[in-house]
């Protein structure tokens, strides 16, 4: 009994020892799984850190379904083939404070913002045995801020400038004007580039100097300094390693095609496979884990073809096909700008718009159907289907090559390899995607000299694209921005983040109303207000900053 008590007043001891240091007691300490407290403490995390920067590019521009494609729907060349009234299709209406697109664009930009700055924050601590790792992980960080900050400053105008890691709620933004984020993007890039590795010292799809003066030459014709735009644009022409492509190559090389055509075959993408224009690439790794989901562009690009009956009511195919770019929605299809007006004149034989190219008619293969074996739009198969079925040609458009993987899906899509039937799983591209090509830094070095008064250089620059289009060249006397834009859209289709191209030349507005059927009378006449060159401040984000005003732009 003695003895127990002994022990009953040793514990009564020990434990109110112990409440005496009850907060070191209980405090955590994370070993074996990561946290805020031990994330970002060594190179292999920052690497991973940065890789995830990669990811938040693929996730916003190729894998988020509709709203992926709002870059590319809501321009001149391409438009939402599903409704008058759908998504965004009707600026006046949609493009609002409150509509979930706005947002979505907002939150994704910050996001990325976000994660660099983290980067950037922490990086001091980390202990690293190279200092040019560092300065590289500073650089790549760098480039990201940039990217998006450009898309920020483009679509909203002057918006918050965050550098620093937020860790706690933060409701007193404010709006830095738009100059100060044209200089920010300007200093990081200049920061960067010197510390960002060389085209072939990296792995495909890590960005490198070829990428920022890319950015750079960009960013200088925003802010008007067409002498350095020019510079950037010789840099990576000249100096970086880049050529463009002239011959056949890559995968499918030896089958009917041109080099155009090679450019978008599945493997084709990097350096790797001989493609030397390919300036950053965004990866995918299909059945990887984390190699992504898989980009949704033959979905929503490739129309609803499978789907098509002849006069008769019979299906004229037996149903999604590998060789007409798989299970197609039509959920977005090019406009009559890009089909028609870009190819008039001697732009016909142009490469790009080629029969590999741009596929304008097919062949129906259910043998149930009387047109079996005969093209569905010269048999006049699908006429009388289109004037009171397919209002918005969404059924049928034309099938753009460089958006899916022509006859080359994965098998475990393909139901039947003899004739190409896929499975409904057969809606992804399964390949990278370019995020720049050097045949844009072309163009974009065309429109510095044009901005600068020299014609005859921006006809030059021009004239090296269209040379490898095998195109006729054009004359100084005939390039304006008009020209560069076609050109743009004959090259760079589906690539391009066109809504950007024009908001930061300024002509969205009249060139919405120009050529997208749905506000130029063709299908719908829908508006866009003259102040909708610029987007509205999400609503979302004004009422909760309520310690500063985060001022909406004019007309909203």
């Amino acid at each position: 009994m003695k003895n127990l008590r002994k022990l009953i007043w040793i514990s009564l001891i020990l434990i109110t020892a112990g409440s005496c240091d009850e907060q070191d007691f209980l405090k955590e300490e994370a070993f074996d799984f990561y946290s805020p407290g031990n994330s970002y403490t060594s190179p292999v995390q920052i690497e991973a850190a940065i890789t995830k920067l990669h990811e938040n590019v693929r996730v916003m521009l190729f894998e988020n379904t509709d709203n992926s494609f709002i870059f590319q729907y809501t321009a001149d060349y391409a438009y939402d083939a599903i409704a008058p009234t759908h998504a965004l299709n009707s600026w006046a209406d949609k493009v609002t404070p409150e509509a979930g697109e706005v947002d979505w664009m907002w939150d994704r930009f910050y996001k990325i913002i976000f994660n660099t700055n983290v980067i950037i924050g922490r990086i001091d601590a980390v202990a690293y045995s190279s200092e040019q790792e560092r300065a590289a992980h500073i650089a790549e960080a760098k480039f990201f801020r940039a990217w998006a900050y450009r898309g920020l400053g483009i679509i909203f105008g002057g918006v918050p400038i965050v550098l620093e890691e937020t860790t706690s709620p933060k409701r007193d933004f404010v709006r830095a004007p738009r100059q100060d984020v044209w200089n920010l993007i300007i200093q990081d890039l200049t920061e960067a580039i010197p510390n960002l590795p060389g085209t072939d010292e990296v792995a495909d799809g890590r960005v490198t100097k070829g990428a920022g003066n890319h950015l750079l030459a960009e960013m200088y014709i925003i802010v008007q300094d067409y002498v350095k735009a020019i510079a950037a644009a010789t840099e990576v022409i000249d100096n970086s390693g880049f050529t463009l492509m002239q011959n056949r190559f890559g995968s499918r090389s030896t089958e009917p095609g041109d080099v155009y055509w090679d450019l978008f075959r599945r493997g084709n993408q990097n350096r790797g496979s001989g493609n030397t224009e390919s300036i950053w690439v965004s990866q995918y790794e299909y059945l990887t884990p984390g190699g992504g989901n898989g980009d949704n562009l033959p979905r929503f690009l490739m129309p609803l073809y499978w789907q098509l009956e002849d006069n008769n009511g019979e299906s004229l195919f037996t149903g999604p096909n590998e060789n007409f770019g798989g299970r197609g929605i039509g959920w977005w299809a090019p406009t009559e700008y890009w089909l028609v007006d870009v190819w008039a004149g001697g732009n016909a034989n142009d490469m790009r718009n080629s029969e590999y190219n741009i596929i304008r008619d097919i062949v129906a293969n259910n043998p149930a159907s009387t047109f079996f074996g005969q093209p569905i739009v010269a048999s006049g198969a699908i006429q009388n289907f289109k004037d009171n079925r397919d209002p918005f040609d969404r059924w049928w458009n034309v099938i753009v090559a460089k958006g899916a993987p022509l006859g080359n899906f994965p098998e475990e899509v393909v139901a039947d390899p003899v004739t190409g039937l896929n499975t409904n799983d057969a809606n992804h591209s399964y390949r990278d995607r370019y995020l720049m090509r050097l045949a844009e830094t072309y163009l974009l070095r065309a429109e510095a000299h044009l901005l600068n008064g020299d014609t005859g250089s921006a006809a030059n620059d021009i004239n090296a694209v269209r040379t490898r289009a095998n195109a006729p060249l054009v004359d100084a006397a005939d390039v304006d921005m008009n020209y560069i834009l076609d050109e743009r859209a004959r090259e760079l289709f589906g690539e391009e983040l066109r809504l950007l191209t024009l908001m930061r030349m300024g002509n969205i507005v009249e060139r919405v109303r120009m050529y997208d059927p749905m506000h130029n009378g063709t299908f719908a006449s829908n508006n866009i207000n003259d102040h909708q060159n610029l987007w509205p401040i999400p609503n979302s984000e004004i009422e909760r900053n309520t310690e500063a005003v985060l001022e909406q732009n004019i007309g909203y």
